[in-house]
């Protein structure tokens, strides 16, 4: 078999798996292609249908697998992942591609074929790692999209591209081109969403409206998570701004899975930070929130009920998010490395969980895991080295014998290029008055390069250093 395309791989059935494709051209049109489609994909409650305005839409059952592409090219057809995985050879999914013309690539959901019950994604992995002679027969593929065929791009219109999908693929046991419905109203596609897919247990549908918008529609999804830090409203401090929430594995390590934003209304924030603002711990993690706040790391006591409209366990480029991961003990909270986890989309507060514990079995990880395959493997915290400190001023002001102070801090982290997770700058304002309510405010704000950064700290001076304040040190 011919080395130009894709190389390597292992025996699977009559054909083989994870072979990688050596073809860099093709491998950023791939990339290129999950990159733009997933920029227009968003995830839409089933509530909210009614908000799609009257025009034509496409709807179609969301198949639960993997965005790969069935490409035909240089006189071989085989199977490519966007992060450049090849299934190729005498498998059947490739077989029924007999009609595919050369010069074609087509976009498609790789799934596991089962009996049962509906297609998961978790059994996809669990598909392609089978061996023996009838490995392969798990494995189909939805086509859904084409980047071209036959050397040429497809129509714009989709019914247009479905057709041309048709033409080209046979509808048979492991490859088919994905059933579309055309609707007009967001009610009709809801009718459709309560008739079809909540009685069979589908994953979703997928509408694809006429302004270029794609939709995912599934039901709500559930989780349980224990919170361990919070975020402040700049100016109403009372109030919870987002809730840190983490998830624990069998070993009892805590995953922060992510944060939540909508806690519903002020009386819900102001709940939150009497609950949490006496149980603060020391922290050797640092976590911005996406205001750039960094969070207040507490004890964790408490289980928050919360639902998503979606998980996301792949990234644009096929890879997955990564999670850090924490202990606590006594002595606060220590970073323990990072693990593979899922992307929570637009996740929103239910309730408060008292009847839960937030243990292994209460805020278990393999909540996550129920939906998508997440290897559990830890990788080890980096050794990163520690920040720069770039600029360094103190102002202070004496009123009615109240002392105020006000400093500003520019950090150069060190860390961004090793860990993404962090920022190149960070700038740090401290404002101190005595004769507060609340003697103490912090503000917090990353910036991707020094320029950025200093132009921050200047808007803090020139917002905060008036007449009456005294420079009293660098």
């Amino acid at each position: 078999m011919s080395t130009t395309l894709f190389t390597g791989g292992q025996k699977f059935g009559a054909g083989l798996r994870d072979a990688r494709l050596t073809d860099a051209a093709m491998l950023e049109t791939l990339q290129v292609y999950k990159r733009r489609v997933a920029g227009t994909y968003r995830s839409l409650p089933p509530a909210r249908l009614g908000e799609l305005s009257a025009a034509k839409m496409w709807v179609s059952r969301k198949v639960d697998g993997e965005t790969w592409f069935l490409v035909h090219q240089s006189g071989h057809v085989f199977l490519a992942s966007p992060s450049g995985r090849v299934l190729a050879g005498d498998l059947p999914v490739l077989k029924q591609a007999a009609k595919l013309p050369e010069a074609s690539i087509v976009a498609g959901e790789l799934y596991a074929i089962t009996a049962e019950k509906r297609e998961r994604v978790g059994d996809l992995a669990a598909a392609l790692a089978r061996d023996g002679a009838d490995a392969a027969k798990g494995i189909g593929f939805m086509a859904f999209d084409a980047i071209q065929l036959a050397g040429q791009p497809l129509p714009i219109a989709y019914e247009e591209k479905i057709q041309a999908l048709k033409a080209c693929l046979a509808n048979d046991t492991h490859l088919q081109v994905v059933e579309t419905q055309e609707m007009k109203t967001g009610l009709e596609v809801f009718l459709h969403f309560e008739s079809q897919v909540l009685p069979s247990g589908s994953e979703g549908l997928v509408v694809r409206h006429a302004n270029g918008m794609i939709y995912k529609v599934k039901p709500e999804i559930s989780l349980d998570a224990v919170v361990i830090g919070y975020t402040v409203k700049a100016d109403q401090p009372k109030l919870c701004r987002s809730l840190l929430l983490a998830m624990r594995g069998t070993d009892g390590t805590y995953v922060i899975v992510g944060a939540c934003g909508n806690l519903g209304d002020d009386a819900q924030r102001s709940a939150w930070f009497e609950r949490l603002q006496g149980l603060s711990a020391p922290s050797q993690i640092r976590r911005a929130s996406d205001s750039g706040g960094l969070y207040q790391f507490v004890k964790p006591n408490w289980v928050a009920e919360f639902s998503v409209t979606d998980l996301q366990g792949e990234l644009s480029d096929g890879s997955q998010p990564m999670a850090q991961t924490g202990t606590f003990t006594e002595s606060g909270w220590a970073r323990s490395g990072s693990m593979p986890s899922a992307s929570l989309i637009h996740p929103v507060f239910k309730r408060l969980r008292e009847d839960k514990a937030p243990d292994e079995t209460g805020v278990r990880f393999a909540q996550l895991q129920d939906y998508m395959p997440l290897t559990p493997s830890m990788s080890p915290a980096l050794a990163l080295p520690p920040s720069t400190l770039v600029r360094r001023e103190v102002w202070t002001k004496t009123t009615k014998g109240q002392l105020a102070v006000r400093k500003l801090l520019v950090w150069q982290t060190n860390k961004s290029a090793q860990d993404d997770r962090y920022p190149a700058f960070v700038v740090h304002w401290t404002d101190f008055s005595a004769g507060r309510a609340e003697p103490l405010d912090r503000d917090v704000r990353p910036a991707p390069d020094e320029p950025t950064a200093q132009a921050i700290a200047q808007e803090f001076i020139d917002a905060n250093i008036k007449k009456g304040w005294e420079k009293v040190g660098l």
